[in-house]
């Protein structure tokens, strides 16, 4: 058959090629493409590019490829529609037994024979090892949560302060009146509604919470 399609296969795999040279400086070394001569399967590989990703050279053959190929598997046969057939998302597993996210497309003759495969392997290894790089550098979900709680324990503990200052006299002890009227802002402010805020506002104001659950009754007796 090779002789037969011979001019066939040049009309197709041209263009081809020429694409994958412009796609030669813009792949990264994780990103192999290649082309299939698929009348010649000893030596179906006419062009590689990042061969490194599978192991493979031009004029290797299929078999050296992807094991478990199942887009070859589906699409090396002939067929009544001669229209170029892809299958895309799928995975291969190379000869050193790293996996690829693969997809390829088969081109075929007037006569539906599979002539041309152009094929793309990623290997997803190194977006696996940026992944476990950044988790790493990033907090866990408890840790993340407890930073939140510890900086929100500040700003409620500085609101706390500033309202303080603002009714009682340095060196003095808070009188009640003085402190009715902090509660008061501090409800105001929402600082009770937070988590601890009563025992912070207690333990800032030197009572008991109880105490500040008490005067919080009596604003709301007026």
């Amino acid at each position: 058959m090779t002789s037969e399609y011979t001019q066939q296969v040049a009309q197709i795999a041209g263009p081809l090629e020429a694409a994958m040279d412009a796609m030669a400086g813009t792949l990264s070394a994780n990103q192999e493409v290649v082309l299939h001569n698929l009348t010649t399967p000893e030596h179906s590989i006419i062009k590689i590019i990042n061969g490194h990703v599978s192991g493979r050279g031009n004029g290797d053959h299929l078999l050296a490829g992807p094991e478990k190929d199942t887009g070859f598997a589906l699409l090396l046969q002939k067929t009544n529609n001669n229209k170029p057939r892809t299958i895309s998302d799928y995975k291969t597993v190379t000869a050193s037994g790293k996996t690829l996210n693969s997809a390829s497309t088969i081109y075929y003759s007037e006569e539906g024979y599979p002539l041309i495969a152009f094929c793309i392997n990623v290997d997803p290894s190194p977006y696996e090892q940026i992944r476990k790089s950044l988790d790493a550098l990033l907090p866990s979900p408890a840790e993340a949560a407890e930073a939140v709680d510890l900086n929100l324990g500040g700003l409620i503990d500085q609101s706390i302060q500033e309202i303080i200052d603002k009714y009682s006299v340095p060196g003095k002890k808070i009188q009640k009146a003085q402190r009715l009227k902090i509660v008061a802002e501090m409800h105001t402010k929402g600082i009770f509604k937070m988590r601890g805020g009563v025992q912070q506002a207690a333990q800032a104001l030197g009572v008991t919470r109880y105490t500040v659950y008490n005067d919080l009754e009596v604003m709301n007796e007026k």
